[in-house]
């Protein structure tokens, strides 16, 4: 019978460490089409180009709180290479390993809700890891 996934599944490690509370994520995937059409062509025709990937999580803030990922961009001075982090994304026995540089971090804190923090990431070159 078929394995069906969901949240609960889920799971996100940064450089190694597994981030406790975690209430969503993605990741989008893509791939430049670059056109090879020529003048006596009757359709357009395309090569890959440079392939792209980007995503965000939402990241309960509590105590024990992921404050090494929200503090590489919420942070006094300028961002540097060694702000780049390792991220695994996961689901039951699936992963997708990457470097990433985390391009912004919005904290929100509501009346009725747990503070959170929504954190968007470029991927950094091509993907260490595929498991689908």
């Amino acid at each position: 019978m078929a394995q069906f996934y969901s949240g609960k599944d889920g799971r996100v490690l940064v450089d190694g460490q597994q981030l406790a509370k975690v209430g969503g994520w993605s990741l989008s995937a893509q791939v430049e089409a670059l056109e090879t059409t020529s003048l006596a062509d009757v359709a357009r025709d395309f090569t890959p180009g440079l392939k792209s990937a980007s995503g965000n999580m939402a990241v309960f803030y509590h105590d024990d709180a992921p404050v090494p990922v929200i503090s590489k961009v919420v942070k006094v001075g300028a961002a540097t290479d060694a702000d780049k982090v390792t991220i695994t994304l996961g689901w039951g026995e699936n992963a997708v390993t990457f470097q990433a540089l985390l391009t912004s971090a919005e904290l929100g804190c509501r009346v009725g809700e747990v503070m959170q923090a929504q954190v968007s990431f470029s991927v950094c070159g091509d993907l260490q890891g595929v498991a689908l």
